[in-house]
């Protein structure tokens, strides 16, 4: 049979073995359209590294061919078959069992290493800025579809951070079906991370005060995982303590309370327990990917400034005028981590990729308002006052979004501008770079997308171009070799992977309002002929920060493989579901009612008539507010000084 395969071949291979000679013939005859039609497969797809190296795949029809995994759906494998110039596609059904399980464990694997080496360098933000690196794993998690590390930690980020319940719950819910997902072809899969989602959504749901979907929760988290940790066993302990307490915040329907226990008696908990207060607690459990450790490599070709300094953003920028790199504000000032940051702008020197240090960061200053008056104290001049007030550009504007990089030793041609915004349904590619390990090597992506709308009053377009968070920064171009917008940001929409963007209008009025000591190139400068590839005047742009410790994660051992764990406590107060504020127990929405014996009616013959009327007050315990403050928490956060 052929070493070579096609997508048209499978078809062949279901009626009749075929000569080694016939199918390199027909191989070479359809070699274009092969090429065409994998490429229009591939759009939209994320970027991905190989497997490690060729495997052997065997066909149902009793054929076999060597090749590397590039990707698998529902329905097909990608294969780059030695030899041939371009990959091809295979029907998964066409494989025999054993290569499809093969194919859906080297992908997973691959995925799992892409996703937790995007994530990895992140996680120590999660105590302190939990809001800031939510938004970043939120990023990870949909442009990595089938590894469910991003979303849980995203999950924990949004409900800690932000108390934001409800798009935690359906992030973490989205992880546990990716892990179903892979234990349906790999049983035991993920043991451990399972376990730690289901923790998760058990919290949340108890942070929304419903004990029965908690309880569920945790009880699957034990089924899943053969060594139960020691936070969720605290958290299981917790809900059926304070449900026997009888507080009217948490009830336990009876089976589900007698199945909480059993579990509970009978789970296999970890020997390392933490001393833990009387609080909930996510825990970031979770099995490390068969590529162990590739969290802690460096983007290969890519050095350090300095041995002190990580890199802690990856982002995109393009070439506007000699020496000056235009990128999104989002890229520098999104990153995890305090202290001086360092930006770098990458770029092939005389064949050698090097990172060059940019000499200043040009992002528009926020506008200080002055008023002046005369101040009086006890009738008194005592002089006049001149009072600033600094007024923060307006999210979604260019001065907040956009900045400009002077990068000195930059020797790449500018790209031309064009003259006016992008209309509506106009096709355009985003060029820009995918974060991870080969990011050098990958070089600059292209995006495929179009408008979505009109500008809005801030001049803010929306695009379906795949956006990333390494992507941000891009340039949106047509076939004519100019920009015509810029990218600077992921969809309002956190669920959806299309991005906002500027139209060229916009990027000539920033940069002529702000960066003086050049101008931009026009596309009435040069001719079409004349324009550069995009692709040589796309750089990345690097944001390098302070190294922090490396004694975050501590190993938790369950028997299935390497694995780590993270703990953090809930700080919003269950009591007021992080509001500050608890109903007043003694009225409703303010008011009292109560009956007084009035005249409903008289007659000549018995008088007045007298009955109760109901008659409705100011509550005095809450002055009519119908909310009493939390007397648990202070602004919806524990103290956790006191304890």
């Amino acid at each position: 049979m052929s070493s070579e395969w096609s997508f048209r071949e499978q078809v062949v291979y279901r009626f009749a073995d075929v000569q080694i000679k016939a199918l390199d013939m027909f191989l070479n005859r359809f070699s274009v359209a092969i090429a065409v039609l994998v490429t229009l497969a591939g759009l939209g797809w994320p970027s991905v590294g190989r497997s490690q190296g060729p495997v052997t795949w065997q066909s149902r029809a009793g054929s076999s061919v060597e090749a590397e995994l590039i990707r698998v759906d529902d329905s097909k494998v990608v294969l780059q078959v030695e030899g041939n110039r371009s990959p091809v596609e295979v029907s998964l059904d066409s494989l025999t069992p054993e290569s499809r399980l093969q194919a859906m464990q080297i992908w997973f694997n691959e995925r799992d290493a892409k996703q937790f080496q995007m994530i990895r360098q992140h996680l120590p933000g999660m105590y302190e800025r939990p809001e800031a690196v939510s938004r970043l794993l939120l990023e990870i998690h949909k442009a990595v579809p089938e590894s469910p590390y991003a979303g849980i930690w995203a999950g924990v980020g949004l409900s800690e951070g932000e108390n934001n319940l409800e798009l935690a719950k359906r992030l973490l819910m989205q992880a546990v079906k990716r892990i179903e997902a892979q234990q349906e072809v790999m049983a035991g899969r993920h043991s451990m991370t399972l376990a730690s989602a289901r923790n998760n959504l058990g919290v949340v749901a108890l942070k929304q005060q419903e004990a029965n979907p908690a309880a569920s929760s945790f009880i699957a988290g034990v089924q899943s995982s053969n060594v139960v940790s020691a936070v969720l066993e605290h958290n299981m302990q917790l809900l059926a303590q304070t449900d026997s307490m009888r507080t009217g915040l948490i009830e336990l329907a009876p089976r589900l309370r007698s199945e909480l226990l059993a579990t509970l008696a009978s789970a296999d908990v970890s020997t390392s327990k933490p001393n833990l207060n009387e609080s909930l607690y996510y825990t970031l459990d979770f099995d490390l990917p068969i590529e162990a450790g590739a969290g802690n490599r460096k983007v290969e070709g890519l050095d350090s400034p300095s041995v002190f300094m990580e890199l802690v953003s990856i982002g995109t920028g393009f070439v506007v005028a000699p020496g000056i790199v235009l990128t999104s504000t989002d890229v520098i000032t999104n990153t995890d981590g305090y202290g001086p940051k360092m930006v770098t702008v990458g770029s092939y020197q005389h064949g050698i990729f090097k990172a060059l240090t940019c000499k200043n960061c040009l992002m528009t200053a926020p506008r200080i308002s002055a008023r002046s008056g005369i101040v009086i104290r006890t009738n008194e001049t005592i002089g006049t006052v001149t009072r600033f007030r600094i007024i923060p550009h307006r999210a979604g504007s260019s001065d907040a979004e956009l900045a400009a990089l002077h990068v000195p030793g930059l020797d790449l041609a500018p790209l031309c501008i064009a003259n006016d915004t992008p209309a509506k349904a106009t096709d355009l590619t985003l060029y820009g770079y995918d974060p991870g390990q080969n990011l050098v090597k990958q070089g600059v992506r292209e995006f495929t997308g179009e408008i979505l709308s009109e500008p809005d009053h801030q001049g803010v377009q929306n695009v379906s171009n795949e956006t990333t968070g390494g992507n941000r920064g891009g340039p949106l171009m047509s076939d004519d070799k100019a920009v015509h917008g810029i990218v600077f940001a992921m969809s309002e929409n956190e669920l959806e992977t299309s991005g906002r963007a500027f139209g060229a209008r916009m990027i000539r009025s920033w940069f002529n309002r702000n960066v003086r000591t050049t101008s931009l190139t026009s596309v009435d400068d040069q001719p079409i002929e004349k324009r550069f590839d995009p692709k040589a005047s796309v750089v990345p742009v690097f944001v390098w920060g302070l190294k922090s410790g490396s004694g975050l994660f501590s190993d938790v051992a369950d028997g299935t493989g390497p694995s780590e764990s993270l703990m953090i406590e809930n700080t919003w107060c269950v009591s007021c579901i992080g509001s500050s504020y608890q109903d007043c127990p003694n009225c409703v929405n303010g008011s009292q009612s109560y009956r007084k014996q009035e005249v409903v009616s008289s007659s000549r013959i018995g008088g007045d008539v007298y009955a109760p009327v109901v008659k409705k007050k100011r509550c005095p315990t809450c002055s009519g507010r119908g909310k009493l403050k939390c007397p648990h928490c202070k602004n919806g956060r524990l103290d956790l000084r006191r304890r």
